[in-house]
């Protein structure tokens, strides 16, 4: 396989550094794979594709903290800026959503949301919206007080959810040849481990869509589920 692989990156004048390629494997065995010229290529426990962290386990808490953790440092940089009375808080809002909300959900349409991580992704949003309002956690100012200060309805929770809803809704208009919409539809033959089962990306975004009062099949028309997905807060 690799050996076609290789055949066929040459073909569009690529070259395969074998030495600096990994192999991953969801859930199995991560030892390396030995080529017939008698090179290795190392097995791997996680590797980053297109800026997002990948892992054997197939979990997405590894690459939330990756995203959050460089949000964190958006904002420290934009310190200055935020403690400025001068700036006004429109051009504040510009800025994050620009800014430090393009960095803190690239990627979170897949993401798995776990009570953990939502408590971070608001911790992180928050820091920003108190720098951007000259408020500390020392003043003891609540942040539903702070969001109405900086003129903002919804939290960061609400706009990751917004995104993977729009992402479920796009794959299950695919055909069925498609990969995405045979990984959605997918069901592992094996059976699973005792205890309780994690909780999973399909199973967040059903959740919510149980909340929403968005049904099944809605998705099918594309303007309706865009619709739906956008007025969903005046059900919340």
């Amino acid at each position: 396989m690799m050996r076609k692989l290789v055949e066929e990156y040459r073909k569009w004048g690529l070259e395969v550094s074998i030495s600096k390629s990994e192999k991953m494997t969801f859930g199995g065995d991560q030892q390396g794979i030995e080529l017939e010229d008698g090179q290795q290529i190392k097995g791997c426990e996680h590797y980053k594709y297109l800026g997002v962290r990948l892992t054997q386990d197939g979990r997405t808490d590894q690459a939330i903290k990756e995203r959050n953790t460089l949000a964190r440092k958006a904002t420290a940089m934009l310190n200055g800026i935020l403690w400025d009375p001068r700036v006004s808080k429109e051009n504040k809002r510009r800025i994050y959503n620009v800014v430090v909300k393009s960095i803190l959900t690239y990627g979170c349409e897949v993401w798995q949301l776990k009570e953990r991580t939502q408590r971070m992704l608001r911790a992180t949003e928050m820091d920003f919206w108190r720098r951007s309002a000259g408020i500390s956690r020392r003043d003891r100012v609540r942040n539903e007080r702070v969001r109405q200060i900086m003129g903002v309805e919804n939290d960061i929770i609400f706009d990751v959810m917004t995104r993977q809803l729009v992402w479920f809704g796009h794959v299950n208009r695919m055909t069925e040849g498609r990969l995405p919409k045979k990984l959605l539809d997918w069901v592992p033959p094996e059976r699973r481990r005792r205890g309780r089962p994690v909780k999973g990306w399909r199973q967040g975004v059903l959740e919510e869509m149980r909340v929403c009062q968005l049904p099944e099949g809605l998705w099918e028309d594309r303007g309706l589920w865009r619709l739906g997905v956008a007025e969903r807060q005046k059900v919340l």
